[in-house]
């Protein structure tokens, strides 16, 4: 580490603001780097196009605030890109809030430049921040929220309006901001219990927590009075507790290819594999900064519990988490070098631990084929030679290049995720925006990823066009007096987001192909097919 040690301490080159740069650079760069957004960005754009015109879509489970930032775009301003420019606002202030935050649990320079590293090339989030997707928004607000309670430790109550606020926009822009504010909210409960000497002869539980009540009622009234205000609109507007999340629950199979992806997803949200190995071997460490910081911990473990119980978006709901996981895995693997230094002796239990991780890896990916894990053959191969590197160096004890090892490992890793659904929709978009610029009429379609109903009925709405979706496995919405009666004039078909359809439709003599879109990602193809119908 004495490399890094005299880089981070030079007068010319601060790592710190290296970093900042550097994050700025690459968000800048991938900022429309991807062809069409994912399907629920989709619903998010429609949402802000009805606020707008100053409504909200009745089927939209989602809560408004992220939709309304997007409606303030200009008008010459496409949607999409105007989406993704406020995702990259939000990602550097969740970075410079990061930061922040590092300042306070990590006093060693060298090591707060590590997890600003980890932080920008974070397959799990970097990948998320340049979609438009309302995750980091909702991690902005966590990381703000974290910030100002560690941050501010006095009792004014100024802090207290601040972070009723902050969760009140928390709640608006993710349905877990109910979790952020109750572990603000305990956290402020038990705020007095260590600051004060406790009575020797404590008379029960209950009078304890009494005692508590009475020292922060204040700070709890004002907390939980302003988030309810800020909620308030929202609310009335329409019950939480009615909201369609609740159902989706039930759909799910608890199996234990579910729980397997769950810890899968965990351990190797890092971009290398002995990642845990250092958070395992620092227990103690990791142990002690969850004791310390009692609302992270609580928020963490409210968090992974409704993963577990809601596991339909592993890993991108582990967005809101991954700053605190960096936090930890820093100050554990300051740990681990600063024994190193010390203990000259190799430790074969630290190479069969961590080689452990590796194989556990490997073998998951061989089962589950993840496509968070990996699923090109040449890359998962790369990377799976740099956790041997990295293992070698640990044995080795060669810190810096166990560092650079474990940087290219998160740089492969994150960039072949980007890159490999770079094309992901495309074919369904080109032809919704074909259609919507060439075409006229009703339009039904099988695609359930939002996006030809983004194109046909929002992005450029025309009273002459229209989008209807429907499933194509029924061969009655296909047949000639079915799409006679609804007034169709043209159908799209495509297989993407696996959407399965009778193929026989080219043989009906009625329906006729006048465009398709294709592309490849890997072996498969994708196509969007657009029919006229021949009345």
């Amino acid at each position: 580490m004495n490399l890094l040690r005299k880089t981070t301490s030079s007068k010319f080159f601060n790592l710190e603001l290296f970093s900042f740069i550097l994050f700025i650079v690459i968000h800048i760069a991938l900022v429309n780097f991807n062809s069409a957004e994912w399907g629920d960005s989709y619903r998010i754009l429609r949402a802000s196009e009805f606020i707008r015109n100053g409504s909200y879509p009745s089927d939209e489970k989602r809560p408004p605030l992220f939709s309304a930032l997007l409606a303030l775009r200009p008008v010459s301003v496409d949607a999409v890109i105007w989406g993704r420019v406020v995702m990259l606002i939000f990602s550097i202030l969740s970075f410079f809030v990061f930061y922040k935050l590092v300042k306070i649990y990590i006093k060693d320079e060298k090591y707060r430049f590590i997890a600003l590293i980890l932080f920008t090339f974070n397959p799990v989030y970097l990948y998320w921040s340049i979609r438009v997707m309302a995750d980091v928004p909702f991690s902005f607000f966590v990381l703000l929220a974290f910030y100002i309670s560690g941050r501010y430790s006095n009792k004014g109550y100024v802090k207290f309006i601040l972070l009723g606020f902050i969760s009140g926009l928390a709640i608006l822009t993710r349905f877990e901001g109910y979790l952020l504010f109750a572990s603000l909210m305990l956290s402020t409960f038990f705020s007095a219990a260590d600051s004060e000497k406790q009575p020797e002869n404590r008379k029960s539980f209950i009078s304890d927590l009494a005692q508590l009540f009475l020292k922060n009622w204040k700070s709890l009234l004002i907390l939980g009075l302003t988030t309810f205000i800020t909620i308030t609109p929202w609310v009335l507007f329409r019950n939480p507790l009615r909201s369609s999340y609740f159902e989706e629950t039930s759909r799910r199979t608890y199996d234990l290819k579910m729980i397997w992806t769950y810890f899968v997803s965990i351990f190797y949200s890092f971009g290398f594999t002995s990642a845990f190995y250092f958070i395992f071997s620092r227990f103690r460490t990791a142990a002690r900064f969850l004791k310390e910081n009692l609302d992270v911990t609580t928020f963490l473990g409210l968090e992974l519990i409704l993963i577990l119980l809601w596991p339909a978006a592993i890993p991108r709901l582990f967005v809101c988490l991954i700053p605190f996981f960096i936090i930890i895995l820093t100050l554990c693997m300051k740990g681990v070098f600063e024994e190193a230094q010390s203990v000259k002796k190799n430790r074969v239990d630290e190479v069969l631990v961590s080689g452990f991780f590796l194989l556990f890896y490997v073998v998951s990916q061989y089962f589950l084929k993840l496509q968070f894990l990996i699923t090109n053959k040449k890359v998962f191969v790369v990377l799976v030679l740099l956790q041997v590197l990295a293992i070698l160096f640990f044995y080795l004890k060669k810190s810096v290049l166990l560092i650079i090892t474990i940087l290219i490992s998160t740089i492969v890793w994150s960039l072949t995720i980007i890159f490999s659904h770079r094309e992901i929709y495309t074919a369904i978009k080109l032809a919704g925006i074909y259609s919507r610029d060439n075409l006229s009429g009703k339009f039904l379609f099988n695609d359930t990823t939002s996006v030809a109903d983004w194109y046909l009925n929002y992005s450029k709405p025309r009273i002459n066009l229209e989008g209807e979706k429907a499933d194509f496995l029924n061969k009655e919405d296909l047949s000639y007096n079915d799409l006679l009666s609804k007034n169709v004039s043209y159908v799209i078909t495509t297989n993407e987001d696996g959407v399965i359809f009778d193929r026989g439709i080219e043989k009906l003599e009625y329906l006729k192909l006048i465009n398709s879109f294709r592309y490849n990602i890997g072996d498969k193809e994708f196509f969007a097919n657009i029919f006229r119908f021949e009345r």
